[in-house]
């Protein structure tokens, strides 16, 4: 049964960025009925390991930095959200990893690394908009850069290393190597990309697009593909499963969740015991292209978990112990918390607090009326909302 938002779990609106209003008479005007809205989204966001920043990707090729206010939850007031620095980029941003070790109060923590297509590896600060390291990841056949799709610090390593997902491929950095080097270790997710046959055909083909780190300390890497296709990497060999666009373990590192495109929930497999699929989280209302973020999180009274999703009818659902059951679950809780697709949901270390950003791209059409026709204007199908809110979510 899904609690009603008046219930005692319904969360407070502690912090938001202003979103844009829309002036349909300022529309561009034009005759492709397939015109795009310029103004830009929130795709996606996420905490700094220490808790104190937000880090966001946009549809503008900006990533931004949010520091939080320190009297988050001491006022009763909507605090406002403004970038602290943004740092632009000439192509879309594909990926982002926060240094694991990052710390407001230590300047030269505060760094993350972000994926820009053609350009390399970027390593910046996200204090000031400048880039402090760059590493080249590039073909050697085709001498052309390679994107990386997804990014990681393996926790096993220190911060002195970082993974790299791309097309069939897995590559190990050195933080300690910048410039033209290129990684320390690739591992290529099949045999050979051309093909099938060799090597018996085992493997992942396709673009590795999220990864996650098993957080029981054993260095098992889960890595998933556009193709629908996880891998689950050891020092003793791999393993191969079907799903994704996002991978989660559950805190106990048994359960490996998996998000896909145009998916209603979220698949559950128990990896440590039956490798089988257990169960399906159902009603997250995802259908679409765009990527939507989940995140699990421990309980606050006890030694289960939760898994957050947003959808794209701007509610944000949790469902209770999800490994507790077979078979399909509906959520548990589910609240309103934008007027637009949830492309984030991040829940702050201590449980209680969760960012949300929204955001899509949005296209134009004809006005019915005819005069407006001829004149060649356009209005919005549907009300956006570009933003990005912080929650107090009582326990």
């Amino acid at each position: 049964m899904v609690e009603d938002v008046t219930g005692s779990l319904a969360p407070r609106c502690v912090a938001s960025t202003p979103s844009p209003e829309v002036d349909p008479a300022g529309a561009q005007s034009s005759s492709d009925s397939s015109e795009t809205i310029k103004s830009p989204y929130f795709s996606s966001a996420e905490w700094t390991p220490d808790g104190t920043t937000l880090l966001t990707n946009s549809s503008d090729h900006r990533i931004r930095s949010f520091i939080v206010p320190p009297d988050l939850l001491e006022t009763g007031s909507v605090h406002n959200l403004s970038p602290y620095s943004a740092l632009p980029s000439a192509e879309p941003t594909y990926a982002l990893a926060a240094y694991p070790f990052f710390n407001l109060q230590d300047p030269s923590t505060t760094l993350f690394l972000s994926s820009v297509r053609d350009h390399p590896i970027r390593l910046a600060s996200a204090l000031a908009p400048v880039s402090v390291a760059s590493y080249s990841l590039v073909n050697p056949t085709t001498e052309a850069f390679i994107t990386p799709h997804s990014m990681i610090y393996p926790s096993t390593l220190g911060g002195t290393h970082f993974l790299t997902g791309s097309d069939s491929l897995i590559c190990l950095f050195d933080v300690s190597r910048p410039g033209s080097d290129g990684p320390v270790s690739w591992l290529p997710t099949i045999p050979s990309k051309r093909k099938q046959t060799v090597g018996g055909g085992i493997g992942m083909k396709g673009i590795v697009s999220a990864m996650a780190i098993s957080p029981t300390g054993d260095g098992i890497l889960a890595a998933g593909t556009f193709t629908r296709q996880v891998g689950l990497y050891s020092s003793n060999g791999s393993d191969w499963r079907k799903g994704v666009t996002q991978l989660a373990w559950s805190p106990c590192g048994r359960y490996l969740y998996i998000a896909e495109r145009k998916s209603d929930g979220v698949l559950v497999y128990d990896i440590r015991v039956t490798g089988q699929m257990l169960g399906y989280l159902r009603g997250r209302r995802a259908v679409t292209n765009q990527r939507m973020k989940i995140d699990v999180i421990s309980a606050a009274t006890d030694s289960s978990h939760e898994v957050w999703a947003g959808g794209t009818d701007g509610y944000m659902r949790g469902w209770k112990n999800p490994v507790y059951a077979a078979g399909g679950q509906d959520p548990d809780w589910e609240f309103k918390v934008h007027d637009d697709a949830v492309t984030s949901i991040a829940f702050h270390s201590t449980g209680s607090v969760v960012a949300t950003s929204c955001g899509q791209r949005h296209y134009l059409e004809h006005d019915n009326d005819s005069d407006s026709k001829e004149k060649g204007t356009f209005k919005d199908k549907q009300p956006r909302e570009n933003s990005l809110k912080i929650w107090f979510l009582p326990s």
